[in-house]
């Protein structure tokens, strides 16, 4: 942003990681230093945050280092020694009397849950936005909005869905993932000397998924859930099956850490009941599970997932001779994870599914609601596979008809 590389940048770094010290609180003296003509903006959720928790500690850099106008007592404006200008102002207020403006911080502009789930609030911020922010931004305007996710349609969420090529949208999860922006290795965290991995874990188990997922990783997902609408599920149908499916997605190896996931589907009447099932064991024990569950559950047909090539034969071979004799079937994966689910998608939309309580069920709604953006994705592997082969057997094929083919 100094060098004019970048023009406007979003940021999204978890609570309790020093965003706003070390960034909002030295950022707008450097401009202001370095661009004596211009004014900065602070701007957060509400006036007596934008002053006391942005405007003052900022206030404070300047007057250490000897730059503070000795006559700027006011938190909510005040200059440096060269006539540069600092605003304060809180989300819903206009910086009125500043065109353009130089630089603008805006950090946190939503300060809690009740506030991120109101789209009435989230409304009222994008308003501000575009109505007394952006029309005060000249090419030149340096803009940095600097926060914790909250929610997928927040202020940051909503100027990433707008497209606009002048933004640069940089997330820093306090859990490093794939492709991570500084280089960390998975699961390396982002401040290890203070919030090392094992508490950053505990957090997880105390706030939940959805909260940690948004506020700790930056990836806020729908409630209702971003593809597989979990508030569709539907009481689970009681009665006989007509036919039964137990398919599984297997772990790659036992060092990878992934789960082995089970998904037995069964037709009641014009409904499907599906029950979820996983593990973490090693190779030998995990075939013993697969098989135990299989004679206890009695599907009509086994499934799992066949990769192309020699190695998939040799491993469809393998499972062949642990589930003989039960039905069994291999189905190679066709298209990307998201385009598997997607029949299984709109039967859940279609008041088709319901989910049978067990004790994976709470894990399973939430890796449900996160897909295809969550850290795992093995329930949902096992039963979109498991969907696929219990249509063909009761002969509705909204898989077949979903590809466009004939049944």
């Amino acid at each position: 942003m100094v060098t004019g590389e970048y023009q406007g940048v979003t940021l999204s770094i978890p609570p309790g990681h020093a965003k706003t010290t070390t960034i909002t609180h030295p950022f707008p003296v450097y401009a202001g230093m370095r661009w004596p003509s211009e004014t900065a903006v602070f701007t957060g959720y509400s006036q007596d945050f934008a002053e006391r928790n942005l405007s003052r500690p900022s206030r404070e850099i300047a007057q250490n280092i000897g730059v503070l106008d000795p006559e700027s007592n006011a938190m909510k404006e005040w200059r440096l020694t060269n006539g540069a200008r600092m605003i304060a102002r809180g989300v819903g207020a206009a910086p009125t009397g500043i065109n353009p403006i130089g630089t603008l911080v805006t950090d946190d502009p939503i300060n809690s849950r009740a506030q991120a789930e109101s789209k009435i609030e989230r409304d009222n911020i994008w308003d501000w936005w575009t109505g007394s922010i952006v029309q005060r931004f000249w090419p030149s305007t340096r803009r940095l909005v600097i926060a914790t996710r909250w929610h997928h349609d927040d202020l940051i969420g909503r100027i990433k869905a707008s497209g606009d090529p002048n933004w640069v949208h940089i997330n820093l999860p306090a859990i490093a993932e794939v492709n991570d922006p500084l280089g960390r290795e998975i699961g390396e965290a982002l401040w290890p000397e203070v919030k090392p991995i094992e508490f950053l874990e505990q957090q997880r188990r105390a706030m939940g998924d959805y909260n940690f997922q948004a506020l700790f990783q930056g990836n806020p997902t729908p409630r209702e859930g971003a593809m597989l609408k979990v508030d569709r599920l539907i009481r689970p149908p009681e009665g006989h099956a007509t036919a039964s499916v137990l398919a599984f997605d297997v772990a790659s190896s036992e060092v990878t850490g992934d789960w082995t996931a089970a998904a037995f589907w069964e037709s009641v009447g014009d409904k499907f009941r599906l029950t979820l099932f996983r593990v973490k064991l090693s190779t030998e024990e995990r075939n013993r599970w697969m098989r135990g569950l299989a004679d206890k559950l009695q599907p009509g047909r086994v499934v799992f997932p066949q990769d192309p090539g020699s190695a998939g034969k040799d491993v469809r071979k393998m499972f062949e001779r642990l589930f003989v004799g039960f039905a069994f079937e291999s189905e190679q994966p066709v298209g990307t994870k998201a385009v598997r689910a997607e029949p299984m998608a709109s039967a859940i939309e279609a008041d088709l599914v319901g989910l049978a309580h067990n004790e994976f069920y709470t894990d399973a709604v939430e890796s449900f609601r996160q897909f295809p953006n969550g850290k795992h994705d093995d329930f949902e592997d096992a039963a979109a596979t498991g969907y696929k082969v219990i249509t063909r057997m009761v002969g509705t094929s909204v898989y077949d008809s979903f590809f466009g083919i004939a049944g």
